[in-house]
């Protein structure tokens, strides 16, 4: 009889995984703020917070960039009558210190030297007024948690609070004004707290109406 041919083995198919193809990654475009600046320099407490920080020049010169766009600083300091840069990078520099200016350093010419163009930041006073109330809505929520569990005081004159202890060893008399002390009922100071910080909620909620995102 003839042998017996061995029957070769078929190969077997091995499973190869395909790679995936690599995901396309979308470039994130930068968010936009945009500011409603007529309504905003509309508010008392930008106005005071800008002229407190940088004087009433630099209201001016923070107003001006606002309405006018990034500008070169001897253009900026011609435009506003300043005798020359120098006398307005002092207004420039102190509303730089809070980010409501900016600057884009350019060079000019061959030669080492630079030019300056400032521009504006209206969205950073609408933060920075946000945190102003925030903070103080955090302090009168302090002084709620403190009047609730306390016995406090205060001045019949200058309306300054003073807690027991503090009373008692001055005698029931105002230490900055030497006026009567007056027993303050708890809640009466909480009532007035929770009003405050609806009042300050309020302005918050209008405040963010004035920004979008684009």
């Amino acid at each position: 009889m003839p042998a017996k041919t061995k029957r070769k083995a078929k190969p077997s198919k091995k499973l190869v995984k395909k790679k995936a193809p690599k995901a396309r990654l979308k470039k994130l475009r930068p968010i936009k703020v945009i500011v409603n600046v007529k309504k905003l320099l509309l508010l008392e407490e930008a106005i005071k917070y800008v002229t407190d920080l940088s004087g009433d020049k630099g209201l001016e010169v923070f107003k001006y960039l606002i309405y006018k766009g990034p500008m070169e600083e001897n253009a900026l300091a011609k435009k506003l009558k300043f005798n020359k840069a120098n006398a307005i990078r002092k207004f420039l520099y102190k509303l730089y210190n809070k980010s409501l200016v900016s600057y884009v350093r350019k060079k000019r010419g061959a030669k080492a030297w630079y030019t300056y163009y400032w521009r504006a930041n209206p969205e950073r006073l609408v933060f920075l007024l946000q945190k102003e109330y925030e903070d103080e809505i955090a302090q009168a929520k302090k002084s709620i948690d403190l009047n609730k569990s306390g016995d406090f005081y205060i001045c019949n004159n200058c309306n300054r609070q003073y807690g027991l202890t503090k009373a008692l060893e001055n005698d029931f008399r105002c230490s900055n004004c030497n006026g009567t002390l007056s027993h303050l009922e708890a809640s009466e100071v909480v009532g007035e707290k929770e009003s405050r910080i609806s009042f300050l909620n309020k302005k918050i909620e209008k405040l963010l109406e004035l920004v979008k995102t684009k």
